[in-house]
């Protein structure tokens, strides 16, 4: 799948990439789209099945990867953003692959006779701790799997919440496996990302974003105003894991 041919139609930003978008003199730019692209080549090679759903898709350009290499399967992307799926339908469209406007809290994709859609593999990546209720979204996605189906997901496994504002939860390998095992769903194949810390612009005041760590600095000190005691989880990090971001994938299914 070729990302430099795509027309500018959105607006880029680290929680939505718009790979064309993506600042190519800033190296941190690529960093995070090859991260995400290390994931779904992940998710790709543990597919289970011909129906394949891929909630919070963004502009697409992962679902259309995992499409394009899997002709034999039915892809749907999935995301709450109207404009991000008007963008997939446009750059990212595909033979095997559909874009839907919805939300992984109560997605259901039906069918004729009042019937929906069981998926054979759902992937939700960088998406849970996004979510005000973490614990609901999974357990409803799991309800949409078929009997043997798995489900693929990833979220930080370090502290991320003092430092993004997008972020509500923070998780460790064990509560993150607790969404899970709640409905028997154990993890199997597991994919682990690190991504060292960048420091440059961390206290800039500038609007845009330039980097991963622009602002980030600014964030966390007012993160930990407000929240003090919260400082030993980032603390207790540092010391165990050192000055980076840890990313876990994981394959779930019962």
């Amino acid at each position: 799948m070729d990302f430099t041919k795509e027309k500018i139609t959105a607006e880029h930003s680290l929680e939505r990439i718009y790979p064309k978008q993506l600042n190519q003199d800033e190296k941190s730019h690529q960093d995070v789209l090859d991260i995400h692209l290390e994931r779904y080549e992940f998710a790709s090679t543990q597919l289970r099945g011909t129906h394949i759903l891929d909630i919070a898709c963004g502009c697409g350009y992962g679902t259309a990867l995992m499409a394009e290499a899997h002709p034999d399967k039915q892809f749907v992307g999935v995301d709450v953003d109207p404009l991000a799926v008007e963008y997939a339908r446009e750059h990212y469209q595909a033979d095997n692959l559909r874009y839907e406007c919805g939300n992984g809290m109560d997605f259901q994709l039906f069918l004729s006779g009042n019937r929906y859609q069981q998926f054979d593999t759902i992937i939700s990546l960088e998406t849970i701790e996004h979510v005000p209720e973490p614990q609901k979204m999974v357990t409803h996605l799991l309800t949409q799997l078929s009997k043997e189906g798995v489900m693929i997901a990833s979220v930080p496994t370090t502290p991320t919440v003092d430092g993004n504002p997008h972020h509500l939860h923070d998780f460790t390998v064990a509560s993150f496996y607790r969404l899970f095992s709640a409905s028997n769903y154990q993890a199997g194949e597991t994919f682990e990302q690190i991504q060292y810390w960048e420091f440059k612009g961390l206290f800039s005041k500038k609007e845009s974003k330039e980097n991963r760590s622009q602002g980030v600095g600014r964030n966390i000190v007012k993160h930990y105003v407000k929240k003090p005691s919260a400082l030993f989880f980032r603390v207790h990090s540092i010391l165990t894991k050192g000055l980076n971001n840890r990313y876990l994938t994981a394959v779930f299914s019962k």
